[in-house]
Formats: C-alpha cells, sequence, structure tokens
C-alpha cells in the first residue's frame, strides 16, 4: 500500500513539475524574438524572477506588454504586490490614478523624461485638471517605457524617442537598440541625430517649463 501511494506521489510530481517549468519559462509560447529580448530586458533591469513576468501575461491577458513597465515601476516603487495593480486596472482605474493612489507620483518617478512635441502630440502632460497635471494611459505607458530603455541600456531619451519615431512599438525599439549595440548600427543612429532639437522639461519646483538644448554625449 505504502509503495502504491508513494509511487502515485511520483507519477503526480513527475506529470507537475515539467508542466509547471514549462509555465515559467521564458521560451514558451514566445516565438517572437523581440518580445523575447523586451522580457529579458524587463527581468535584468527590474530585478525580479523570470516566473514574475510570465505569471502576469498568462493570469492577466488584459495586460499587454508595453504596460509591464508601469507595473514593475510602481511595484519597485510602492512595494505593492502585481495582482492589487492589475486588480485595479481590471476595475477601471487609468494609470495615472494608480499610480498616484500608491503615492508613486508620475511628475517625479518621469521628471526626465517628460518631454513635449512630436511624436507625441502638443504634450506629454497638457491635460491639466484645477492646475495639476494628468497623464492619460498612453503618456505613462510611453513614460514608463522610455524611463526603462534608456536607463537599461544607459542611453539618452532622446535618441529613444527618435527611435521610437521610426519603430511602431517600444518592443521594437528595445530590440533594434538591443541588436544595434553589437554592432555599429546604434553609433550611425546617434551620429545622424540633429542635435537641434530641443526638449522642454517639467521643473515641479519652480513650477514653470523651461527649454534645455540637446546635448550629444
Amino acid at each position: 500500500m505504502k509503495k502504491f501511494i508513494l509511487f502515485s506521489i511520483f507519477l503526480l510530481l513527475a506529470i507537475t513539475i515539467p508542466l509547471y517549468a514549462k509555465e515559467i519559462d521564458l521560451g514558451v509560447s514566445i516565438s517572437d524574438g523581440k518580445i523575447r529580448s523586451f522580457y529579458f530586458a524587463l527581468v535584468d533591469y527590474f530585478r525580479v524572477p523570470e516566473e514574475q513576468i510570465i505569471i502576469i501575461k498568462k493570469r492577466y491577458p488584459i495586460i499587454y506588454e508595453e504596460e509591464l513597465p508601469v507595473i514593475l515601476i510602481i511595484v519597485r516603487e510602492a512595494g505593492v504586490d502585481p495582482d492589487v495593480i492589475i486588480e485595479l486596472r481590471k476595475r477601471g482605474y487609468s494609470w495615472y490614478d494608480i499610480m498616484v493612489r500608491f503615492r508613486v507620483y508620475p511628475e517625479i518617478v518621469f521628471k526626465r523624461y517628460i518631454v513635449y512635441g512630436p511624436p507625441y502630440g502638443k504634450a506629454w502632460g497638457h491635460h491639466k485638471k484645477k492646475k495639476k497635471i494628468i497623464f492619460v494611459d498612453d503618456d505613462i505607458v510611453a513614460l514608463a517605457n522610455i524611463k526603462f530603455i534608456s536607463e537599461y541600456y544607459r542611453e539618452d531619451p532622446q535618441i529613444i524617442i527618435k527611435y521610437k519615431e521610426k519603430y511602431p512599438r517600444f518592443i521594437d525599439v528595445n530590440y533594434e537598440i538591443y541588436e544595434s549595440k553589437k554592432g555599429k548600427k546604434h553609433k550611425e543612429f546617434k551620429e545622424n541625430y540633429d542635435d537641434k532639437d530641443e526638449i522642454i522639461i517639467l521643473d515641479k519646483e519652480k513650477k514653470h517649463k523651461f527649454k534645455e538644448k540637446h546635448k550629444k554625449d
């Protein structure tokens, strides 16, 4: 009888462990090399287990890849569980409202990356209510990805923006930068970058906007 029980347990483990391993494997159902590269960069930059990324995506299909940096920034800054964040999202909360709810203020977290002009329309954060800047979901997603990619690759945010003008998704931007840094392509891209471009950065303390000329590295 004991042998039968032990055999049953062994058989169960033999079935479930490979399934679990497959569930958390970054390679499972990720045939797109660009997504694989994006996930790897997220894991490396945010210092989170690869399983956490996969579990979020499998458990919550409503979350798309480019929203992952938003979630992970909130997790890192506020120490809140991803499930709590996503449940609020499912209930209809905007990314801005969720960030503020956990006292992760976009004006502070993304201060360096709040830029105005093409390709983002009039401005990020140009929506105002009672003198308080309100960012729409697209603003938050874009800012989170620019922060993540520029800091991970130690690259000028304006270069990331220039890549985004050329490629439709931040997943593509991440992949192109990753690939190009292995050769001369990235250097050539930077050399062709127009250093006359201007950015406007939000300075919350002085409560005014100012222009800053972009300087080459």
